[in-house]
């Protein structure tokens, strides 16, 4: 019966497993999803992401560009980037390399700070490695507090028509060698590898051989007793750990000279940090002062009260309202545009009681509701479990020329559930 039993367990499981490797779905990664959403809102809100192309060979150039723009109000129990951050591409593991990179015409090549408040430029330029389709993130590592996900664009990379080309990373040292990176020094690290791996095993299997491991030594030792545990530990074991501890070190220092003597010239990790100045952001004459806001979880929608006063001498236009990395745009007007498969875009998003013009001189008590699906589908939702109940978001606004303003606005939000 036991066997019967296990034979119809093992065919029970097995078509278990073939059922799910049938209907299982693609694997989609969408970073940006996991980190908590009064985070998303509050510390960098990314815009203007473009990445080209979209459809690439193994080999081929892909440019990501984009600007982003540094919370004023930053949680205060989160580390911010005045300290220090390093600006990089979030990609399922190795399928790109990063070439170059640039934060307001700086080259990015060690960490650096950026002051809040402030806007920043930003450029990558990679090479596709490994063929597939990728969800290619901009990103901010901020020490102590980790990776700050911007919006993803999906990236297809395919081989080439006459089959697979092995990739080639070349590099020209300051010897004038040039070397391909995807090999170079790969022999060395096998060697290595085995050394350690065999030494390390040859240790392990001798005291397995001694049998005075794990639960035959406290065997023993119960056996024994405390007076006499020590004896367990002969003469010819104090001399074979004697032996591995002084062919240990004569590994390390025979490797640190080896080392030295082929490899003559290197160049240390760089630990500085370079200056980046940021950008004020085009604010225009518009002051806006923002007297409520609540979320309704109902009608999954924010609900923006503020009173808007233009001081300059052209009307001004609500054009957009971007947070989470989320775009809520007012279709009545038609300076906002969209990026090539750009996500995270509600195309009518964003509605502003009576007019969303704004004339000169005027002051105006406005309501903006930013409504959408977005909210749900983004797990932007848990706003409500937020101990510091805050907003924060960027407002696109455009005057009678097209040109293009921002600001940030945001303050407590008040969550209603009916």
């Amino acid at each position: 019966m036991k066997v019967v039993f296990s034979a119809r367990s093992a065919t029970v499981n097995l078509v278990l497993v073939l059922l799910l490797s049938l209907f299982a779905g693609d694997v989609v990664a969408h970073g940006e999803r996991a980190q908590l959403a009064s985070m998303r809102m509050r510390t960098v809100h990314w815009f203007d992401l473009n990445v080209a192309p979209l459809k690439v060979k193994v080999g081929d150039i892909v440019t990501v560009t984009g600007k982003f723009y540094t919370s004023e109000l930053w949680p205060n129990q989160l580390p911010s980037p005045e300290d220090t951050v390093y600006l990089n591409i979030g990609v399922p593991g190795p399928t790109f390399i990063k070439l170059d990179a640039s934060v307001n015409e700086v080259p990015m090549v060690r960490s650096t700070a950026f002051e809040l408040g402030k806007v920043y430029e930003y450029r990558i330029i990679m090479r596709a490695r490994i063929p597939g389709r990728y969800h290619v993130h901009s990103l901010l590592n901020v020490k102590d507090a980790g990776s700050l996900v911007g919006k993803g664009t999906w990236v297809e990379v395919e081989d080439h028509s006459g089959g697979p080309v092995p990739f080639v990373n070349e590099a020209t040292t300051l010897t004038g060698e040039t070397v391909n990176l995807e090999t170079y020094g790969l022999g060395d690290v096998f060697v290595w590898h085995v050394v350690w791996i065999v030494l390390g095993i040859a240790y392990i299997v001798y005291w397995l051989a001694r049998r005075e491991l794990f639960i035959p030594r406290f065997i023993r030792v119960r056996e024994m007793g405390q007076d006499k545990a020590d004896e367990i530990l002969t003469k010819r074991d104090f001399v074979v750990s004697s032996v591995f501890f002084t062919l240990t070190l004569a590994v390390i220092l025979g490797g640190y000279l080896w080392g030295e003597n082929k490899y003559p010239i290197t160049i240390p990790l760089q630990t500085g940090k370079v200056d980046v100045v940021g950008l004020t952001p085009p604010t225009g004459e518009l002051d806006i002062e923002v007297e409520s806001a609540r979320y309704e979880l109902a009608g999954r929608s924010l609900m923006i009260n503020a009173v808007l006063t233009n001081r300059s001498d052209q009307a001004y236009s609500i054009g957009e309202f971007l947070t989470a990395n989320i775009r809520f745009l007012n279709s009545a007007i038609s300076g906002p545009t969209t990026y090539p498969e750009e996500e995270m875009v509600a195309f009518d998003g964003l509605t502003v009681t009576g007019d969303s013009v704004i004339p000169p001189g005027a002051s105006r008590p406005v309501k903006m509701v930013a409504s959408d699906a977005l909210w749900e589908q983004y797990r932007m939702t848990g706003l409500i479990n937020d101990p510091d109940s805050r907003f924060a978001g960027l407002l696109f606004y455009f005057d009678e020329d097209g040109k293009r303003y921002y600001q940030e606005i945001g303050g407590p939000i008040l969550p209603t559930f009916f």
